[in-house]
């Protein structure tokens, strides 16, 4: 069944449906899953680059700047959904599937962080190694994913800092951050983004803890 005949005939897709609209809709104009993953990179780069500049710029920019940054990590949490819409319900699995839909992840969550920690360097210069940190921690709860799988286990997501919850609470932060600098809240703008990697260090190192103790658990069970 096509996304379009599944949007039209499947009662359980209503929550979905309009995803799976889009999804048809996309197709129908020669989007493919590895594409629309691509530019998902380049939705997480713009944010990245946002942030960055967003600190540097008159106040009235710079809000404008965190907002747009907000809308783009929603774009890309959009095409994480959009291009596996495509793959599996659209019949468009490709043979290098699993390394377009994994590899630009982790990329971009670097682009994302890392342009949120340089952004506040010119007021906390230590800012810059929080935004390795989450960096190197969100592409460590992957990791530790991918190794689950490697060892022939089932897809471990245990952990309170995945992929879609990194990317909310960094958009979150933005509009708080966007709300501050309009006001004149300066102190809202920085402590709103470090409190945003703070969260997401916190719990990316939880989430790798808790799926390496699942993944040993599995592995010493069998």
């Amino acid at each position: 069944m096509s996304i379009d005949q599944e949007t039209s005939h499947d009662p359980a897709a209503g929550r979905h449906g309009w995803r799976l609209a889009l999804a048809a809709r996309l197709r129908r104009h020669g989007a493919t899953p590895n594409g629309i993953s691509l530019f998902a990179i380049g939705l997480s780069a713009v944010a990245g680059l946002s942030f960055y500049f967003a600190l540097r710029d008159p106040p009235h920019y710079g809000a404008v700047l965190l907002l747009f940054s907000a809308v783009c990590l929603a774009g890309r949490l959009l095409c994480n959904r959009l291009d596996g819409l495509l793959a599996r319900r659209g019949g468009m699995v490709g043979k290098a599937g699993e390394v377009y839909s994994d590899a630009p992840d982790r990329l971009a969550d670097a682009l994302v962080f890392l342009g949120v920690g340089y952004g506040l360097t010119p007021w906390l210069p230590w800012a810059s190694d929080l935004g390795w940190a989450a960096s190197l921690l969100a592409v460590g709860t992957a990791y530790v994913r991918v190794l689950g799988l490697a060892c022939g286990l089932r897809e471990h997501g245990e952990g309170p800092m995945p992929r879609r919850t990194r990317m909310i609470a960094t958009a979150i932060a933005a509009l708080f951050a966007a709300a501050g600098l309009a006001l004149g809240h300066i102190a809202v703008v920085a402590w709103s983004l470090l409190a945003a990697l703070g969260v997401i260090i916190v719990g990316a190192a939880l989430t790798i803890g808790l799926r390496l103790r699942a993944i040993v658990r599995e592995l010493e069970a069998r």
